[in-house]
Formats: C-alpha cells, structure tokens, sequence
C-alpha cells in the first residue's frame, strides 16, 4: 500500500499537477492513476479477506486415529471414484484437488499456494481478485514508468525534486512489474492447464505430460471470472451465480 500511495503520490502531486496545471490531459493521466490504484487496493483486499475455498470442518469430531496408523494401506486416504480423501491433518473430508494448507491449517478447495503479499490462501473462491490484484500492480507500473518517460519528453526541464521521485519510482515500477507480471503469467498458464501450483507439485513427469481432454479456455476463464461479457472480469466483484458451490452438492453425512 506505501508503494502504491508513494506512486500516486509522485504522478499526481509532483508531476501532474506542476506541469499540466488543470489541463484536459492532467486531468486525464490523474483520473486513470487513481482508478488503477483503486482497483488494484480493492483487488488486494478482496483476495486477502475473501474465503479461498475452505473445506468446512465437521461440527462433531471425527476419530480417524485407525486410518493414520495404516496410512499406507487404508483405501480411504486414498483418491476415491469422485475424488474424495481424507485429511489427516484436520480430519476431514475433503473434495477432489483440494490441499491442506500448513500455514492456515485449513484445507482449501483447488489451493494454489499460500500468498504472504495477500496473508491468505489463493484457492478456488478468491484466485480471480489475486490476478485482479496482480494485472493492477503489473498495469500500474507499466504506465507509470510510461508518463514518466512521456513527461520527460514533454517537458524535459525539471526540477531536481521530481527527477528523483521519478527515478525512485521507475526503478520501484520496473521490479515489481516484472515480478507480479511473472506470477500473473503463471496464474494464467494454471487457468488454462487446469491444474494449480500444488497439483502439478505432486504429479511426476510422466503424469505432467499426459494428454487430457479439458473443457474450452472460454468455460475454464469462466470458471474463474465468472460469465458475462469479457469486460466484467476486470471488475473485483463476483459474477458467478454459484461462486461458493451450494451445499447439497458438497454435503457429506458421517
């Protein structure tokens, strides 16, 4: 957040308001920060308070003491016809690709990895608002470094206040714009395999290049994203009828 604000900061009271002083395109490349830095807070804090997708925990105790003792032999641990295992860590059941979660000592449904950036899981219910989050930071940073050099063009007399800002502010852009752009091609690529981080961890090499047949990268997005027009995905908001899936399709009676 003190990257962000130091950003808006720069754009709009050092160089902005100095040099355009009320002009239609100052007023224009301050309505566009702003908005990019709204969306990416809100991305961020939807991504970091949202439930990623944990799996409900019984409301009575369950004894799977006689499963852990013949963990290697019990079919139950195993992968079931629907996908279905058992945890052993929260003593649970869990649905298929879901994972435990060491750190937030939870099981989450499709979980991706656990975020620090975001203090929470990224997993099936909250992966949209953390690539929302990383194409905000990753376009922020590309269009400050891009006014700032547009600026320098435009009005190559500055002063020595702003040459610094502006330094200070490309190099801070640069490295976080190639970091979160990476992690955001990443996030892309998993969408499109169908597989998360933790699902291609623990497969081997042979299993990782096994054809399958996946459903079209239209349904997979909308998966993710939700349906509607394309546009409606860069929106921090929730566009799926279903998003947490209804209870009598997850239910199970012990």
């Amino acid at each position: 957040y003190a990257m962000l604000l130091h950003c808006l900061y720069v754009v709009v009271c050092i160089l902005i308001i100095p040099l355009f002083n009320e002009s239609f395109y100052g007023t224009l490349n301050a309505f566009l920060i702003c908005t990019l830095v709204f969306l990416a807070t809100l991305s961020h804090g939807r991504a970091a308070y949202s439930d990623p997708g944990f799996v409900p925990l019984p409301k009575r105790k369950l004894d799977f003491s006689d499963l852990k003792t013949n963990s290697n032999t019990n079919p139950l641990l195993k992968v079931n016809e629907e996908g279905w295992t058992v945890c052993n860590r929260c003593d649970t059941y869990r649905p298929a690709r879901s994972h435990h979660c060491r750190i937030c000592k939870r099981c989450v449904r499709r979980l991706d990895h656990h975020c620090p950036w975001i203090n929470n899981c990224v997993g099936e219910f909250n992966q949209k608002y953390f690539i929302l989050f990383l194409f905000y930071i990753g376009l922020t940073s590309l269009y400050a470094v891009s006014f700032i050099i547009w600026s320098l063009i435009v009005f190559p007399q500055k002063s020595e206040a702003q040459i610094i800002h502006s330094i200070v502010i490309c190099i801070e852009a640069c490295l976080f714009g190639i970091f979160v752009i990476t992690v955001f091609v990443d996030q892309i690529q998993s969408i499109i395999d169908d597989r998360s981080l933790i699902d291609s961890l623990k497969l081997d090499k042979e299993s990782r290049n096994t054809p399958r047949v996946l459903p079209s990268k239209r349904v997979l997005f909308e998966n993710v994203f939700g349906a509607g027009p394309i546009i409606c995905w860069l929106l921090p908001c929730d566009l799926r009828n279903s998003n947490k899936i209804n209870d009598s399709l997850d239910a199970y009676t012990v």
